[in-house]
């Protein structure tokens, strides 16, 4: 279970920021009445913050990765190829 500290960090990340202002500017664009404005928004932001979520996934593998390469080394059971 995560402590309060790790769910506020989680909150102050990019990917978080980014969706809260996201939502921010498009109602802002929806009260002033520019809904093709709102939806390129929308548009853009989407894209930006899909990126940010697959280079989060990609980052957390590759992490998983190297914790058991390294655990592995330290159990000695990893074999290293020879050239």
């Amino acid at each position: 279970m995560k402590s309060m500290k790790e769910k506020l960090l989680n909150c102050l990340t990019c990917t978080a920021i980014e969706v809260m202002t996201a939502i921010g500017v498009t109602l802002y664009l929806l009260y002033l009445n520019e809904p093709i404005l709102a939806l390129i928004s929308t548009v853009v932001f989407a894209k930006l913050i899909v990126f940010h979520f697959i280079m989060d996934y990609y980052d957390k593998k590759q992490r998983k990765n190297s914790q058991t390469l390294s655990l592995k080394k330290a159990q000695g059971t990893c074999e290293t190829p020879v050239l």
